[in-house]
This record gives structure tokens, C-alpha cells and sequence, in this order.
């Protein structure tokens, strides 16, 4: 297993985060800002990009004046972080062509079942309420349309 700084871990999310915004910031800056009564597309990507380049500035000031007393060590690599990093990716690639429901269902069972071990019973029933309350709160709140797939 890997192993870094605390101290280092920190000013890495805290430039990754900057280069977030930066890149909101100016995808956002070739989107038409549209006016004050009807806002366009790219008002949005501009405050987030914002909001967060300020907070990633305010944390990469706040590690680098704290004093190095002693190094923490932050272990890298666990069998959580790979499952979900592995769902994520397969969830990313299959959206599209499984459905809504099948892919963020295998989604969610996977990974309730992987961080709770608690058999299948549990894991299984909050896959089927997740997937109904996100597809209640996505397509009947929100009026957005998701993709059936192979359902």
C-alpha cells in the first residue's frame, strides 16, 4: 500500500482543486453570460468555477502556513477506494446503454455491499429505494429524461 504526507495529500487536492476551477472558469468564459433577466449557459460553470477557486486558494494558504511539526502519513490505496473508483468508471462507460435503472442499480448494490458486508438482503434493498427515489427525484421533480437502455 502507498503511502504520503498528510501535508503533501493536501496541497494536491488543493492545486487539483485550483485546476478544477481554472478550467470552469475559462469553459465558462466562451459560453455566452447571457444578462441579469435571463442568464446563459455559461453563468453557472463561471460561479462554480469561482466558488471554488477561492476555497481551493483559501486551503492551499491554510497548509502552507501551518507549521511542519510532524508528518502524518496518509495511507494510499484501499480496496474501498477501487471500488468505487471502479464503479464510477464502469457506471461512466454503461450509462448510456444499460439504463438508468439497471446501471446505477448494480451501482449501488455493489457498492453497499462492499463497504456494509452485511449479506445481500440489505445491500439489495437499498439499491432498489436508491434507484426509485433518484429516479422519482430526476424524473418527476426535476423533468429530466433518463435513459431506459435494456430496460
Amino acid at each position: 500500500m502507498l503511502s504520503t504526507p498528510k501535508r503533501n495529500g493536501e496541497i494536491g487536492v488543493a492545486c487539483g482543486l485550483l485546476a478544477v476551477s481554472l478550467f470552469l472558469v475559462f469553459t465558462a468564459y466562451r459560453m455566452p453570460l447571457g444578462t441579469g433577466v435571463m442568464p446563459g449557459p455559461g453563468v453557472m460553470p463561471l460561479a462554480i468555477g469561482l466558488v471554488l477557486g477561492v476555497t481551493a486558494t483559501l486551503l492551499l494558504f491554510a497548509v502552507l502556513k501551518r507549521p511542519r511539526k510532524h508528518a502524518d502519513v496518509v495511507e494510499l490505496g484501499s480496496r474501498h477506494i477501487l471500488a468505487a473508483v471502479l464503479g464510477l468508471v464502469w457506471v461512466s462507460l454503461l450509462f448510456e446503454d444499460l439504463g438508468f435503472c439497471l446501471c446505477l442499480g448494480v451501482f449501488l448494490l455493489a457498492l453497499s455491499r462492499e463497504f456494509s458486508r452485511q449479506g445481500w438482503l440489505k445491500p439489495l434493498a437499498f439499491a432498489v429505494l436508491g434507484v426509485a427515489g433518484a429516479y422519482w427525484f430526476f424524473v418527476y421533480l426535476l423533468d429530466v429524461s433518463m435513459p431506459r437502455g435494456l430496460l
